[in-house]
């Protein structure tokens, strides 16, 4: 029943669903980094790689307050604050909004050498593609084995792993 669950949720910002197999997958991937997501919303990110063992917090700006009802556990910091605080070795990031102007400052946080983004595989959708291609401190890819692991797949989403280069 996608047709009808997708326009019901989106309005809350929920662009998409997590299997437990991307949940497993991320959270080997991420292993023992200390982790901080960014653009959390309501958390259900974190939430879930918490349960997975992954040492998150989860962090928002709370500018989505009209459609979102942000639970304790995700703190009120913007990205550039949050990666100030936390110094994180890991940020993970679904949905960032296209064109945004925090997705850079990932790039230049020293501390961060894994950066996981779900999102769309189009740049109009979800993203800061500009600063993904701009910046020369990471290598990065599409994860297409990753990316079937976010539903439903007419999103045509797509996780792109960021790692730091030696």
């Amino acid at each position: 029943q996608k047709r009808i669950l997708m326009p019901l949720v989106q309005p809350k910002g929920i662009y998409c669903f997590y299997t437990r197999a991307l949940i497993g997958e991320l959270a080997s991937l991420i292993s023992a980094r200390s982790c901080l997501e960014i653009g959390a919303g309501d958390g259900t990110l974190s939430r879930f790689l918490g349960n997975a063992g992954v040492a998150i917090r989860a962090t928002d700006d709370h500018s989505w307050s009209h459609a979102i009802q942000y639970p304790a556990t995700v703190e009120r910091l913007n990205a550039q604050q949050a990666l100030e605080r936390y110094q994180p070795e890991a940020v993970v990031c679904s949905w960032p909004p296209p064109r945004n102007s925090f997705e850079r400052l990932v790039f230049a946080a020293r501390s961060v050498q894994l950066y996981v983004v779900i999102g769309s595989r189009y740049p109009f959708a979800s993203g800061d593609w500009q600063a993904y291609s701009a910046q020369s401190a990471f290598d990065w890819s599409v994860d297409r084995r990753l990316s079937r692991y976010v539903l439903p797949p007419e999103l045509d989403s797509a996780v792109l792993i960021f790692r730091r280069k030696p």
